[in-house]
């Protein structure tokens, strides 16, 4: 299980080398979580720049620990006492670029909590004896570190104390201060499904320890005993174990098939500096996205960022509704010329075998006819990867697919149409992109 890591020892590491709700997630981009401890607080705009361009969603900075006076303490770093922020002077704002463009990275969170401690054991005296009001030195400890930090969540690595009372108390003292509360649990179901029970809506995402002392957990079990599909996480490859990235795809592909999961996370930064023969921090954010990466009738196009030539579309006929998965719906412009294009989420790239393109047309002029499938990994410089002439579709909604030979994995593709069957408007039902 998760031990606390001495900050100097991570420092000189860093010096050294430099039931089943199962409906939603198949149609919304996966979510990888990659924790960490004394780099992400002393590796400063370096180690940010590495996180936003890893494709990583959330980060995770492991952990606080919470002393009996309240005082709060990153790894062995004090950085709030009193309600007052008295850490690193530069990490809220080397923070605060972990989420500006471009960047991978949509979430920060804060775990609380590990192995071997007292924190959620101190944490209930506080509650017993100051309660979580205004005036406890709880609510002004964490008010302080999320105005200060941005921190959007609170994850319990609670393996010290399963008192659900007590943590209640203080999930919904965190919710109330505005963050998302995530369990990380690895045994203990019992407390696990009260606490979340408990806090209701406050909870919306539950981290699964597959390693360690959770080696054995089933990703299906879990979920179904939570009422949540959980989001598992493996631990890095080291010289005594782990896994490479090649594992983590595995697995967590497998994972999918059998449980439907949606993302999961990697234990974590501080061991993938350590022996970066394993893998860097992108390649097991990769291993994480392509393996849950949506899939919707065989197509690649679910989850990932609609754009066009022209935004004059009409309401309901927006350049999103070319890629929904439906061919009850239609993307529609004002031109008979014109490109609509696909980015892939989290930085990821497919190659393609087959394309297709469904009419949507109540007037067979609006059909695309002459038109060029482009490939591109930064959005600026193009490779055409297919050319159709003289193309017509004799009914609406019919789909024609079109086989391509190129084996370039690409992030972009677009869809450069340069003339339609003859009317005023240009207007196509769904594109898809097969692997």
């Amino acid at each position: 299980m998760k031990r606390k890591r001495p900050f100097l020892v991570i420092l000189c590491c860093m010096m050294l080398l430099g039931i089943f709700p199962w409906t939603a997630s198949a149609q919304t981009p996966p979510e990888s979580v990659i924790y960490g401890g004394g780099p992400f607080y002393v590796g400063g705009t370096p180690t940010m720049d590495i996180l936003r361009q890893s494709g990583f969603t959330t980060v995770m900075l492991w952990t606080i620990h919470v002393n009996s006076n309240g005082d709060l303490v990153y790894n062995d770093q004090l950085v709030v006492s009193n309600g007052t922020y008295v850490g690193k002077s530069l990490w809220p704002s080397e923070l605060a670029t972990l989420k500006q463009a471009p960047t991978s990275v949509k979430r920060l969170e804060i775990s609380v909590g590990s192995w071997g401690v007292k924190d959620f054991e101190n944490i209930k005296n506080l509650v017993a004896s100051q309660g979580t009001g205004t005036s406890s030195i709880l609510y002004k400890n964490f008010s302080a570190l999320k105005s200060k930090l941005g921190i959007d969540g609170i994850s319990f690595d609670n393996e010290d104390l399963y008192d659900v009372s007590s943590s209640v108390a203080f999930g919904n003292m965190l919710g109330n201060l505005g963050y998302k509360i995530t369990l990380c649990p690895y045994t203990n179901v019992s407390y696990w499904q009260s606490v979340k029970s408990q806090l209701g809506s406050f909870v919306d995402r539950i981290y699964l320890q597959v390693y360690d002392g959770g080696a054995g957990n089933n990703p299906a079990t879990w979920s179904s005993q939570l009422g949540m599909i959980v989001m598992p996480g493996l631990d890095s490859k080291t010289s005594s174990g782990g896994n490479t990235p090649s594992q983590v795809n595995s697995r967590m592909s497998n994972w999918k098939a059998s449980a439907n999961i949606n993302g999961g996370f990697i234990w974590y930064y501080d061991a993938i500096l350590n022996n970066p023969s394993g893998g860097s921090a992108a390649d097991y954010a990769a291993a994480i996205n392509n393996a849950l990466a949506p899939v919707s009738n065989g197509s690649l196009t679910t989850g990932g960022t609609a754009s066009a030539s022209s935004s004059n579309s009409p309401s309901g006929e927006e350049k999103e509704k070319a890629f929904d998965g439906s061919s009850a719906t239609k993307w529609l412009i004002f031109a008979n010329t014109g490109w609509i294009q696909y980015q892939f989420g989290n930085n990821a790239s497919h190659a393609i075998s087959s394309y297709s393109i469904t009419s949507a047309n109540d007037f067979q002029a609006r059909d695309p006819k002459n038109w060029s499938l482009l490939g591109s990994n930064d959005g600026t410089n193009w490779t055409t990867i297919d050319t159709r002439s003289n193309q017509s579709f004799a009914s609406r909604y019919l789909t024609k697919t079109f086989s391509v030979t190129s084996t370039t994995a690409y992030q972009y593709y677009r869809l450069n149409v340069t003339s339609n069957s003859g009317g005023a408007e240009l207007q196509i039902a769904e594109v898809g992109l097969y692997p």
